[in-house]
């Protein structure tokens, strides 16, 4: 039986914490609202992995969050399968809490609700007025919410709140903790250490075929092959397309005649400037800008590259770099000043001195233009981009409909349709939703697109990439199942041989353990096991990192041992370690008062956690106990094979 709740690991309110805020606004929690279709007395959907009075928790919700932490990098790819269960942990936490507050009475109102809502999304009050409930809807609909599921999960996430505060209420720090934790933080040690690592022992494991059968047989739920099917697909690519697609001249000078409008260009001169601005600057130091700006004047009038000058002494820092280049204008784009003494020059004219609200401008204009039709031989080009990009749009899209409605009354017409357009038809047998895909990858889009689907359904045409089209028929479903030893004899060997070896450590480790607690000497023990022995150069804390080791908290029980005095076993990732303290420095406690207030809301946070952690255990085994809670074990393991765990 998948057992949800037997382990309170303190990361895994950390990992929600990250996990949640991807796919929520300000942190809101993004649960699924009540699943339409379940029955208490019989079958439940395969996608429920549990129920929490009317609420659920589906495979669908967990998918969505880990692959949000996984495209933002918050999650490595390929550890799905080990976070899926502890989400799925917090997330019945999160509605257990929910729903105990409101039996107990507690409530949120729409008052309540409404400050909540304008803290978690302030950008729809700006100037402290609400954006309009279209506005609200449009934003919401990005993550996929409706305003009435946003809504119900931000007042269950209000009321797991309160209720947690109810349980957090009157916590009180004794000095003696104080001192304690000024202690832990501040004290260190140096040591030496040797590790038994599995490479050492892999050599001495020996694996039977019978013992790869009985651990097969005892493991069985960790080799389950998840569902595969046989596919059937479609690409329509916009460039193979587009070649294939021409617009006629008729076609382009009927657009160049019905949007004429398009391609007036209406008076317009290029114009350089240098501003000296005069904004927020006091009135005493206008003659003294205005005298700059002359100088400036005259050095151009003298003949002075007019564009160094710019560069060097614009305060329009967006044209400065241009040489005081601001492109074309036209009436109407500037302030009634500079627009006037642009307009009024000749090409290759500098103005005199102009002042504006901005500032004093020279200005010289480059090119200027009259008011004119643009030629159809001058926007040929863009209108045959235009035409042939909307064609090319539609006929994808025309296809993709086509290949649909043709798959849903034969493979075979739906081939021969493709192939008399070029299309590729694709195939994949026994896939998985991890799978590389010919000619499409691993993509996410392909593999929501397929969720859920039965033998013999056609997608609709959907967006593979933002350039491609395509549409599948599933043509076999083959079911989540257990493996036989022939498919997974490998992992199976890999996995028996691991265990051996842990087991062949551990005995290696607990004989150490005794002989080191009989008084045998540290570094005759490491040589008697082929271990080197090493030593940190380095005193280091519990919040530091020891050489060789990685962080300090691995090997914590070291700390509370004197010179001379050793400790371990301590499993770590690179092998199983024993450390010998060599030199202890105790902290200065005369630097305690000085820490004493940030020492106290240390020591406070971690009460709160632990508290916390017990109170919401206790609500969820109330709820698990009386049958308010049902967690549905099989379909936690198909959504873990899912992952290829």
């Amino acid at each position: 039986m998948f057992d949800l709740f037997r382990s309170r690991e303190k990361n895994v309110r950390w990992l929600l914490g990250i996990l949640l805020g991807l796919v929520a606004l300000s942190m809101v929690v993004t649960l699924v609202p009540s699943y339409g279709g379940l029955s208490r007395g019989g079958n439940v959907d395969q996608s429920v992995i549990a129920e929490i009075g009317d609420e659920v928790v589906t495979s669908v919700q967990v998918r969505q969050l880990l692959a949000q932490a996984s495209r933002s990098g918050v999650l490595p790819r390929g550890l799905e399968a080990i976070y899926a269960p502890r989400l799925v942990n917090q997330l019945i936490a999160e509605r257990a809490t929910a729903y105990e507050a409101g039996r107990l009475g507690m409530r949120v109102s729409e008052d309540q609700l409404a400050v909540e809502i304008q803290g978690q999304l302030p950008q729809l009050f700006e100037g402290g007025k609400f954006a309009g409930t279209a506005v609200y809807a449009s934003y919401l609909q990005q993550i996929n919410k409706t305003i009435p599921e946003f809504e119900s999960d931000l007042r269950n996430l209000i009321l797991a709140q309160r209720l947690e505060g109810v349980a957090l209420e009157g916590m009180v720090v004794s000095p003696a903790q104080i001192e304690e934790e000024f202690r832990q933080r501040n004290e260190k040690i140096r040591i030496s250490y040797f590790s038994l690592t599995p490479d050492k022992f892999k050599g001495q494991v020996a694996v039977s075929q019978a013992e790869l059968q009985a651990y097969l047989k005892q493991f069985h739920s960790a080799f389950m092959l998840p569902e595969t099917r046989d596919l059937l697909y479609f690409v329509i690519d916009q460039a193979k397309v587009a070649t294939a697609t021409e617009v006629p001249e008729r076609d382009l000078r009927r657009a160049y005649d019905e949007q004429r409008d398009r391609f007036r260009i209406p008076e317009r001169v290029h114009v350089l400037h240098i501003l000296i601005k005069t904004t927020g600057k006091p009135d005493k130091e206008l003659p003294a800008l205005r005298k700059r700006m002359d100088d400036l004047l005259k050095q151009v009038k003298s003949g002075a590259d007019f564009a160094a000058l710019a560069r060097k002494n614009s305060e329009d820092t967006g044209s400065a770099v241009k040489g005081g280049d601001i492109g074309w204008i036209t009436r109407g784009q500037t302030v009634p000043e500079f627009e006037k003494a642009a307009f009024s020059l000749k090409p290759g004219q500098t103005s005199d001195v102009i002042t504006t609200t901005y500032g004093f401008h020279i200005l010289r204009v480059e090119q200027k233009e009259a008011a004119h039709l643009r030629t159809f031989e001058e926007v040929r080009g863009d209108l045959q981009k235009e035409l042939t990009g909307a064609r090319v749009v539609d006929t994808m899209q025309a296809l993709g409909d086509q290949l649909h409605a043709a798959l849903g009354r034969s493979a075979a017409e739906a081939e021969t349709l493709a192939a008399a357009n070029g299309i590729k038809a694709l195939r994949a047998d026994h896939a998985g939703p991890n799978d590389n895909f010919p000619e499409v990858g691993r993509n996410a889009a392909f593999n929501d697109a397929l969720t859920g689907l039965p033998k013999g359904a056609v997608t609709p045409p959907f967006s593979l990439t933002p350039t491609q089209l395509a549409v599948v028929q599933v043509l076999n479903v083959y079911p989540f199942r257990q493996a036989e030893l022939s498919e997974v004899q490998d992992r199976v060997r890999q996995a028996v041989i691991e265990e051996k070896t842990r087991r062949l450590i551990g005995d290696k480790a607990l004989a150490i353990q005794k002989q080191l607690k009989a008084g045998q000497d540290f570094a005759a023990l490491a040589k008697s096991v082929g271990a080197e022995l090493k030593s940190t150069a380095t005193p280091f804390g519990r919040e530091g990192a020891a050489e060789g080791l990685g962080a300090a908290r691995q090997i914590e029980a070291a700390f509370s041992k004197q010179p001379g005095e050793s400790a371990g076993p301590f499993n770590l990732p690179e092998g199983t370690f024993f450390v010998k303290v060599i030199e202890k420095l105790e902290p200065d406690m005369s630097q305690l008062p000085a820490q004493r207030e940030q020492l106290m809301n240390a020591v406070k946070g971690r009460i709160a956690n632990d508290r916390r952690d017990l109170f919401i255990e206790g609500i969820v085994e109330a709820l698990t106990k009386d049958k308010t809670i049902r967690i549905h074990a099989d379909n936690m393991k198909r959504l873990l094979s899912s992952f290829g765990s």
